[in-house]
């Protein structure tokens, strides 16, 4: 298979780097790695020329003699830059306590939800209350009966 590969992180490459053809997506990763001389922490896309349907994944260096892999998220563009990125990788930044899991915007949510769900449950019982006093209404009225 023919596969493209070019760095996205630390520096993005404008074009593709690297154009070859090897057996599996990994092994072109490999090579693309080895040939360039990549750093540790590297981060590229390796995508497969096959059309439509093209595999696409992400790999990031983990060590350098011999080459090591491993795939890889991609990262959101921001205008943080590079320095920033990597503070926000850092697994020692999440221990400080953020375990709010989305924070206000996720509270408020729940709390539409609760609202929302009081409110259909008043209208509910408001047509059964609306229905039972019609028909209260009907049979005294119209049958005389009580």
């Amino acid at each position: 298979m023919k596969y493209t590969a070019r760095r996205t992180w630390p520096e993005k490459s404008k074009s593709w780097e690297y154009l070859g053809e090897s057996e599996s997506l990994e092994e072109f990763a490999l090579a693309f790695a080895t040939d360039k001389a990549l750093a540790v922490g590297t981060e590229f896309v390796v995508i497969e020329k096959a059309g439509a349907e093209s595999e696409i994944e992400f790999f990031k260096v983990t060590r350098a003699s011999p080459y090591g892999l491993v795939t890889a998220a991609p990262r959101v563009e921001s205008e943080s830059g590079p320095g920033k990125a990597a503070q926000q990788d850092d697994p020692t930044a999440a221990a400080g306590g953020d375990d709010n899991y989305g924070g206000v915007e996720a509270i408020a949510g729940a709390w539409r939800g609760v609202i929302a769900n009081v409110l259909m449950f008043v209208k509910a019982g408001g047509a059964a209350l609306l229905f039972f006093l019609v028909a209260i209404f009907l049979a005294k009225w119209l049958f005389d009966a009580w």
